[in-house]
Order: structure tokens, then C-alpha cells, then sequence
């Protein structure tokens, strides 16, 4: 069994993309997340005059992890390197492109477990309201169409992120066709192209309900097909991933609070509130679109600080001082 050589490097990512896609079924960003760490890679072994892939060994790919860590890589993105250097070799493994698997004997860095950022209920309130009063003064005299018509757009985004638990690239993704308001319920494309079917709040369907009415037959004119997108930008386009990241920081934002939030703690939020009301751990799961539960324990572990946090604030003999 022959080694191929280096200068095939360009023909074996073009194979291997198409394995990502065809074979993993992985998203576009995905597999160019992949492609991305794997010319990191390829551009080490080129800087180290590695021209053989038959020559990479486990010492080489101890260097070039201790060169991540060297330049300050966090070790979550350490272990992502490190998981797509697996999946890349046991594919050139399987296609008899190299013999011997050189990460087979390393382990991944144990990961910083952090505990994900989300709003308090009183936060959540005082965000929906924000979006509630931006709304009302676009009604002020001097206020544009098109701004009025932009802040019934947000206000819905708002309400339907926290109804529903949404990933901002599953949210950009939502079709007219994939929510149903008379049965209050939205068809969400995740990852690796899974489905997943999410209930919508009645509240999140009622500024759903003035966005379609009011809103978006403005801004995007005739486009009203099942398959045009839900929400559209001032031009009638369908909403960036960027573009919708940007309205919903900038509430995040308006809300002054002292720890760094992201759309996602909006995610976080929903998993929370609904564990803390009493929901199980595998219904969160389904709804969140979670594949492991794994995935999901984390929010345990934020109810129960939060649950202790109340307990040591509330409590008369929480913090009792022995003397």
C-alpha cells in the first residue's frame, strides 16, 4: 500500500468535503469549520517541511497541539481541532490513504466547564418590555414606516427566541411555511439538517401574528411563499446570521447589566426557565434538539446554582456564623 505524497493535499480535501457533506450529512458552516482547522494543519506540516502524510506521527501532532496551546488557543478549540483531525484521519485511514492512525493514542484536553450565561425572569421581562416600548414609540409622530415596521419585526424575534429556544442559525432559517400560528407551533431545521418540531408561546404567536399582518408584507413586498423566509431585513431580504446577532445584542445591550451576554443566553434562558418550572430533563432534550444528553445536564447544574443562590439569600440561618 503506497503513501501518497503532500502535493495531493488539494485532491484530498476536495474528496474529503464531499464525504463531510454526503456521507456525515454536516452543515455547510460545519464542514467548512473542518476545512478550516484541517489547512491550519496542513500549513503546520508544511512550516515543518512534513511532506509526507505516511510521516505524521503522534510526536508530531503533540508539537502541533502544544504550538495551539502556545498560541493561547483556548482548550475548547483545542479539542475541536483535535476532533476534526480525528474524523480527517480515520478517513484517510478507511480510503487507505495512510496506514497507521498517529491519534489513536492522544486524548483531547478536559474541557473548562462553565456554566452558560442566561437572564433572570425579572431580566426576561425587562427585555420584552424594552422591545415592547420600542415598539409603541415607533408610533411616535416623526417616526418612519419603515422603522415602525422594523420594531414589530424585533419585537417578534424577541418573544420567539425565548418562546422556543432557537439557535440564531436555526432562526435565519425558518421559512412562512414552517410556522403554523393556529396551532401555535414552528418546524425548526437544525443541525445536521435534523428537524425538529418546537411549540410557540401565546404571546410570541401574537407578535408573531402583528409582525406577518403589519410588518412584513411591507418590507418584503409579494414575497409570501411557504418557502420565503419569516423574518426579512429593511430591503425584503432574508435576515444574516450577522444581521439578526446585531438586533438582538443591541436589546441585550439595553438592558446595562454588568456580565457579557450573547443571543444564545437567550437559548440558555429557555432551557432554564423550563427546567426550573418543573419540566424533565428529556423533554428540554427534544426541544432544545439536543443529540446527547450530556448536552442538556448542563442546565441542572445552573438551576442548582441559582437554587442555592436563593437559598443563601433567602434563608435565616443560610449563613449563620459560628462563634
Amino acid at each position: 500500500m503506497g503513501i501518497q505524497p503532500m502535493t495531493n493535499q488539494i485532491t484530498i480535501l476536495n474528496e474529503y468535503r464531499k464525504f463531510l457533506k454526503n456521507q456525515k450529512n454536516l452543515s455547510d458552516k460545519t464542514i467548512l469549520n473542518y476545512l478550516a482547522d484541517c489547512d491550519r494543519f496542513f500549513g503546520y506540516l508544511a512550516s515543518s517541511y512534513i511532506a509526507d502524510l505516511g510521516h505524521i506521527d503522534v510526536r508530531v501532532m503533540r508539537e502541533y497541539l502544544a504550538g495551539l496551546y502556545e498560541a493561547g488557543y483556548a482548550r475548547s478549540s483545542i479539542a475541536r481541532h483535535l476532533a476534526c483531525l480525528r474524523s480527517l484521519f480515520r478517513y484517510l485511514c478507511q480510503r487507505r490513504i495512510v496506514e497507521t492512525n498517529p491519534l489513536l493514542l492522544l486524548h483531547a484536553p478536559k474541557k473548562e466547564r462553565r456554566l452558560p450565561q442566561f437572564l433572570y425572569r425579572q431580566e426576561v421581562e425587562q427585555l420584552l418590555e424594552q422591545g415592547q416600548l420600542e415598539q409603541a414609540q415607533a408610533t411616535a409622530p416623526g417616526t418612519t414606516d419603515r422603522a415602525r415596521l422594523l420594531k414589530i419585526r424585533d419585537r417578534a424575534i424577541l418573544e420567539l427566541f425565548y418562546s422556543s429556544g432557537l439557535r440564531i442559525g436555526e432562526a435565519v432559517l425558518v421559512d412562512i411555511g414552517d410556522i403554523d400560528l393556529e396551532m401555535r407551533s414552528l418546524i425548526i431545521k437544525g443541525k445536521g439538517r435534523k428537524e425538529r418540531m418546537a411549540p410557540i408561546g401565546k404571546q410570541a404567536a401574537e407578535s408573531l401574528g402583528l409582525y406577518l399582518r403589519q410588518a412584513r408584507p411591507s418590507l418584503a413586498g409579494s414575497q409570501t411563499g411557504r418557502s420565503n423566509p419569516l423574518f426579512v431585513n429593511w430591503r425584503g431580504q432574508r435576515l444574516s446570521t450577522r444581521g439578526l446577532y446585531n438586533i438582538i445584542m443591541k436589546y441585550l445591550n439595553g438592558l446595562g447589566l454588568a456580565r457579557k451576554l450573547t443571543p444564545h443566553a437567550l437559548r440558555h434562558t429557555f432551557a432554564t426557565h423550563l427546567l426550573d418550572g418543573g419540566a424533565d430533563l428529556r423533554s428540554v432534550q427534544d426541544l432544545l434538539g439536543h443529540a446527547r444528553m450530556s448536552s442538556t445536564q448542563i442546565y441542572t447544574h445552573v438551576s442548582g446554582e441559582r437554587i442555592k443562590k436563593v437559598y443563601e439569600a433567602a434563608h435565616p440561618r443560610a449563613k449563620l456564623s459560628v462563634e
